[in-house]
């Protein structure tokens, strides 16, 4: 029994090692310069905590972007349903107006002791429906059937009154529901522009005016969905807005969170660094100069990863510079809207180009020694309204959105 339990462990073992021995052996990485050639070891442990990396930087966009799209379409069937009872409850209340109005012409031509042409109509009606012969009816049990049908009314408006007072709490409870959901989302985006340091005011004023455009272009133009099977037909549009009209400050307030949605989508909240296996050698602000050793400002922060790490644009924009930018080394520059940019600097190789639009997390570059440097690492900067500010404020507010998702 021994010798076969030690034969099954010898086979896992061979399997085990010849598996992660195929994946996992030693390599290295061939670095051709003008005057000679390098080879840089890549150990196990590196190429290890690499793939462990990329799969937690893959899988924490998908969950982000799951989540995002999760609560689109928990705001869009809130919208719907709100919408679908507003309207059963227009329906119910108009039904209970006609019905009001005709119990009240009832009750005043029984007040003044006769029966009008109202009351006459009602008794023809019945007499037809009880009498379809065309025989003569007494007038009294004509009166009997025209007070059975007045309580008949009073029994649907009893109904009728019930319903609106169920469809009233309904009603109530969603709209707290949306109401409290809204302002904590409000609440957190406002903590994390907060973080960055940046005035939220003026950001808020652009944001609004943008999805204030937003709204006109749509209306005007419509947009264009793909999705399965097909849809179309000519435009009716409703007019009005239900819950603009309904409930005034509710609208106001997910328009508010639509707008602080799309300032923080602009912001450049991400690591630059495809690993998590960087360090910070140098800060923002006031430092000293590592060529004179005297005191000078810094525009950015120094990370330095792994040789040949990859640099990743932090957030969605367009690249408005790549080339060599005096002591900058290789540089790429990325506009993300609302006056953010971010610049990447001393890169070593430039994976995009001018003009082209990239999205958060996407690779740009990567790491280098070009320009004014001492070593490989990366410059990155964070600029608003083309003036450089603290980088580490948005990676720190980053790291706490990544911790709310």
């Amino acid at each position: 029994m021994a010798r076969t339990g030690q034969k099954k462990k010898s086979l896992f073992k061979r399997v085990n090692d010849r598996v992660f021995g195929r994946l996992f052996c030693k390599r290295s990485i061939i670095v051709i310069s003008e005057h000679k050639t390098q080879h840089v070891p890549f150990a196990v442990g590196t190429q290890f905590l690499t793939l462990a990396a990329i799969l937690f930087v893959v899988g924490w966009a998908s969950y982000s972007s799951g989540s995002y799209m999760a609560a689109q379409e928990v705001l869009v069937e809130k919208d719907r349903k709100l919408a679908s009872t507003t309207e059963e409850n227009e329906r119910v209340e108009a039904e209970f107006t006609l019905l009001k109005r005709d119990l009240t012409k009832l009750a005043k031509e029984e007040n003044n002791g006769k029966l009008t042409s109202y009351a006459k109509m009602m008794s023809e009606q019945l007499a037809k429906e009880d009498n379809p012969a065309g025989k003569t009816l007494n007038l009294a049990v004509a009166n009997d059937e025209v007070n059975e049908k007045y309580n008949a009314v009073f029994k649907r408006i009893d109904f009728l009154e019930n319903k609106v007072k169920e469809l009233q709490f309904v009603h109530e409870e969603m709209i707290a529901d949306i109401r409290g959901a809204t302002a904590g989302k409000i609440r957190e985006i406002e903590s994390v522009i907060a973080a960055t340091g940046v005035d939220a005011a003026p950001l808020e004023r652009q944001a609004q005016a943008k999805v204030n455009q937003d709204e006109q272009r749509r209306e005007k133009y419509g947009r264009i969905q793909g999705g399965k099977g097909g849809q179309g037909g000519p435009l009716e549009p409703v007019k009005g807005n239900l819950l603009k009209s309904k409930e005034t400050e509710l609208y106001f307030t997910i328009k508010r969170m639509m707008t602080l949605h799309e300032i923080i989508s602009a912001m450049p909240l991400a690591a630059p660094l495809a690993t998590s296996n960087y360090r910070q050698t140098s800060g923002f602000g006031r430092r000293i100069d590592p060529f004179r050793g005297s005191l000078a400002q810094h525009s950015g922060v120094d990370l330095a990863g792994p040789v040949g790490a990859e640099i990743k644009a932090t957030s969605e924009g367009k690249v408005t510079f790549t080339g060599w930018k005096g002591a900058y080394g290789n540089t790429v520059d990325v506009e993300h809207g609302f006056g953010f940019s971010t610049r990447y600097g001393h890169l070593s190789r430039v994976l995009v180009k001018e003009g082209q639009w990239v999205k958060r997390g996407e690779l740009i570059a990567v790491q280098g020694s070009t320009g004014r440097s001492t070593g490989n690492h990366l410059h990155y900067e964070v600029r608003y309204q083309d003036k450089p500010i603290n980088p580490n404020n948005f990676l720190k507010a980053g790291s706490n959105v990544r911790a709310l998702n």
